[in-house]
């Protein structure tokens, strides 16, 4: 029997982050940053990692916070795959970016 047969929904891994990058075609960097108690020292630690995650119209802008979702391995480092874009920023494009940094 498969997990759909028995009623149960297959868990699928998702992280909610913000895009660091986008010059990569149909790729974005996301990063995810995981906030937790120090089991020891019972300080508060945050954690920041870097995930690549494939975004097929290139729809991810710098700034952008998404949600991405774990996939079959699409390439050497990318098994993620851009969900959905929970909130966007607005005017920011690669070429806003590139201006302001020639400036």
């Amino acid at each position: 029997m498969s997990n759909n047969e028995t009623g149960k929904q297959k868990s699928t891994a998702t992280l909610t982050g913000v895009v660091v990058s986008n010059r990569a075609d149909k790729t974005v960097t996301v990063s995810v940053e995981r906030i937790f108690k120090h089991p020891v020292y019972k300080k508060t630690v945050r954690v920041k990692k870097k995930y690549l995650a494939h975004d097929e119209e290139n729809r991810g802008k710098q700034g952008d916070t998404v949600r991405i979702r774990l996939v079959r391995p699409i390439s050497k480092r990318k098994k993620w795959l851009l969900e959905e874009i929970l909130s966007s920023t607005p005017g920011t494009t690669a070429d806003d970016v590139n201006n302001e940094v020639t400036k």
